[in-house]
């Protein structure tokens, strides 16, 4: 028997394990990729901001000195595989660049794949949006625009894993005058894992 034909079969064992090792390693990460980049990306939540209380209000209510408080319900999808933990914010209600009121947003935790609605109750300044020269034009047109921001601070956590992650949401609300006020919104939100 010759010394390389020794070698050469002793050796053969560990380089048909050495790749079959190689292979499966490089599965598993092509895969833990794929997943990562399809499946398990971060995706923005989903933000629906409904005025419910926008129904008791009237039109004489807005050119008042007096704050209004009116209640919000804010509906928050959460599509990802992981969960966020937020602590206590406040949103900013906007007309042009003023801020016209605020709605205080208590922290809580979505759970992932789930939605909640936070109740919230928003006191708006008439007394500042009147001072801006363009809410006389706005409401004699039968409706006002408003823009509400909101950044929330918190945590992600997927399989155990925590992550320092803020959501940041921008909604724009449209107040129709008629017998009664009534709203529409729209919004849009970021999330950015920190």
């Amino acid at each position: 028997m010759d010394f390389n034909s020794a070698y050469n079969s002793r050796r053969k064992p560990f380089l048909q394990c050495a790749i079959a090792t190689t292979t499966l390693v490089a599965i598993v990460i092509v895969v833990g990729v794929t997943l990562g980049f399809t499946v398990f990306r971060p995706r923005n939540p989903t933000v629906v901001l409904y005025p419910v209380g926008l129904s008791n209000l009237t039109m004489m209510d807005l050119t008042t000195q007096q704050n209004i408080t009116t209640k919000m319900v804010v509906g928050i999808g959460n599509e990802n595989y992981a969960g966020f933990k937020f602590g206590d914010a406040t949103g900013l209600v906007t007309f042009g660049d003023d801020v016209v009121g605020e709605a205080p947003i208590l922290g809580q935790e979505i759970h992932p794949r789930s939605s909640v609605n936070i109740t919230t109750w928003s006191v708006l300044m008439p007394a500042k949006m009147m001072s801006n020269p363009a809410a006389i034009t706005e409401i004699s047109s039968g409706k006002v625009e408003l823009k509400s921001t909101v950044k929330l601070h918190g945590k992600s956590s997927f399989l155990g894993v925590k992550v320092k992650t803020s959501a940041y949401t921008e909604c724009y609300l449209t107040i129709v005058f008629g017998e009664v006020l009534s709203g529409e919104s729209w919004c849009w939100s970021k999330l950015k894992i920190n």
